[in-house]
């Protein structure tokens, strides 16, 4: 698996998801798994970095900086 997103020109979290579960799906589908997949084994550092590089909707993220606040959500690599 490529170890950067091309996107974004940064080093990608560690993986949690088997490469076998990843074929198939969309890239913003992996972001969003492996983001599960983090927090399931309780690596919310990765789990956090891992969603903020899926395209998540405008409403989603207002939603992140009403419960966590806008400078802990942009910390975390959301796109305000």
């Amino acid at each position: 698996m490529d170890t950067t997103d091309n996107t974004l020109e940064r080093p990608l979290p560690k993986s949690y998801m088997p490469e076998a579960e990843k074929e198939g799906l969309s890239q913003n589908l992996i972001y969003c798994g492996e983001a599960s997949a983090a927090a399931a084994v309780g690596d919310e550092e990765a789990a956090w970095a891992w969603m903020a590089m899926a395209k998540i909707p405008e409403y989603a993220t207002r939603t992140l900086i009403d419960f966590f606040g806008k400078e802990f959500t942009k910390e975390k690599g959301f796109s305000i």
